[in-house]
């Protein structure tokens, strides 16, 4: 594995980067407090219709940081009807991950097409042996 310098983030100083995080050590910790923080709060029963500007007030985590969350797949939100992000293919609101249910079913039938179109041109190659 190939250490590489890169700058962080979150607090702009300069460290050895050793896995994907764009954050140095002690900001990726910072991190991984705030998302533990949002992720103990939305599993209380008592808080499963908040939303996630109520969300943002009661622990103090941004927004931003909440969504990059979902969007990484290490907040699931599905269970939490009030809350949800804008789908990153339409910027339909959904709660199901980055992109909404309608989607999900547009891109699985393009790529099933595709599918097919390229068992269809392999179909037709011939072997010269």
């Amino acid at each position: 594995m190939t250490l590489e310098a890169a700058t962080c983030q979150m607090c702009g100083r300069l460290f050895m980067k050793q896995s994907r995080s764009p954050y140095c050590p002690s900001c990726s910790e910072v991190d991984f407090q705030n998302f533990l923080k949002v992720r103990d709060f939305i599993r209380e029963p008592a808080n499963k219709q908040t939303t996630i500007g109520a969300l943002v007030e009661a622990t103090g985590v941004s927004e931003l940081d909440i969504t990059r969350y979902i969007h990484e797949g290490r907040l699931i939100i599905k269970d939490n009807p009030a809350m949800s992000i804008a789908c990153v293919r339409c910027g339909k609101a959904t709660n199901a991950g980055k992109v909404c249910s309608a989607c999900q079913a547009e891109m699985q039938q393009e790529l099933q097409g595709l599918q097919a179109s390229v068992n269809k041109t392999s179909a037709r190659a011939y072997r010269l042996d």
